[in-house]
């Protein structure tokens, strides 16, 4: 694998998740250790509201100066291109408050990104919905994120109207389904979508896990997530191990802010170094290449598993 690596990483950027922003030193420092020149910021989601009409929510509130380059981020859920949507009016509404929203926090910013897991039932919608932004937005590169199943089926999904995508590798499996071993990140179902066969059609950056978090089932069915939970917090006289990663709560009890009951099954997800390797690795025998490459995401408590070095060594190991 290290003979396959690149003779320079790749930059390193950062996706920043939170509602409230407020970097700690050792998030500044990690920035600083991977030499990173942006960082992309979920600003506000787009969701549908009661009467089915889209509306932003979650938007996010800056506690903090940051001078490096934002990238603005807005998560659209897939059902607002549903219904026969005034996708110019979408994009006019969205374009004045991210503006709005850049200038009151006094942020440097030339790209925005879209996230959308759009379908072939919305791809018109949608990819119209893009090309309104862009238009309105004509001093930032907009961009937009790339599932999976949109690079193995993209004549049924479409190429979206964008000059650079974000190839998303993390939320792969089922998280819902009690047997999946871990719904963040596998290479086996990873390796259904890519082979030495595939490419894509427009300049692509890389999206890479590195979080962990417990999924707690309760009769059966997904019924809450526990973020920024480690295995070691599991490994204790309150759980039963009952597999490699899975564990039965003895009693009730809170996990991270998380009600437990007596009775749940949970299951341990987390992206290992190794795992990012092999998927880099695998990465090299297909006909895609990448820019960037942005980590998700900017976790306090993630700062103890994945430092600049192990990061820049997974950067050198994708083409």
């Amino acid at each position: 694998m290290l003979s396959c690596s690149r003779t320079s990483p790749h930059k390193i950027s950062f996706y920043y998740w939170k509602q409230t922003f407020l970097l700690s030193s050792e998030q500044q420092n990690l920035l600083n250790s991977c030499q990173s020149d942006r960082l992309y910021v979920k600003f506000f989601d787009v969701v549908l509201d009661e009467y089915q009409k889209p509306v932003p929510v979650a938007k996010i509130d800056f506690q903090q100066d940051f001078k490096l380059e934002v990238v603005p981020c807005v998560f659209i859920q897939n059902q607002v291109f549903e219904p026969n949507e005034d996708t110019k009016n979408l994009a006019k509404k969205m374009a004045k408050l991210l503006k709005d929203m850049l200038f009151n926090n006094r942020l440097n910013s030339k790209e925005i990104q879209i996230d959308c897991d759009w379908t072939k039932s919305t791809k018109t919608q949608y990819f119209s919905f893009l090309n309104n932004l862009q238009s309105l937005l004509d001093e930032f590169n907009v961009t937009c994120t790339i599932r999976l199943h949109q690079i193995k089926f993209q004549n049924d999904t479409g190429i979206p109207p964008v000059t650079k995508g974000l190839l998303m590798c993390y939320n792969m499996d089922d998280i819902e389904n009690i047997t999946t071993n871990n719904s963040i990140i596998s290479n086996d179902v990873f390796n259904q979508y890519v082979n030495k066969k595939t490419s894509y059609p427009i300049k692509l950056d890389l999206a890479l896990p590195i979080y962990q978090w417990a999924l707690l089932f309760r009769l059966g069915k997904l019924n809450s997530i526990a973020n920024d939970v480690s295995l070691e917090e599991l490994k204790n006289d309150d759980f039963e191990k009952i597999g490699s990663n899975t564990f039965k709560a003895k009693k009730n009890i809170f996990l991270n802010q998380t009600n437990v009951c007596q009775g749940d099954l949970i299951r341990h997800e987390q992206s290992s170094i190794g795992v990012l390797l092999k998927l880099a690795h695998r990465l090299q025998s297909s006909r895609i290449s990448f820019e960037r490459i942005i980590f998700y995401h900017l976790s306090q408590s993630n700062l103890n598993d994945y430092d600049a070095t192990q990061l820049k060594k997974i950067s050198s190991a994708v083409p």
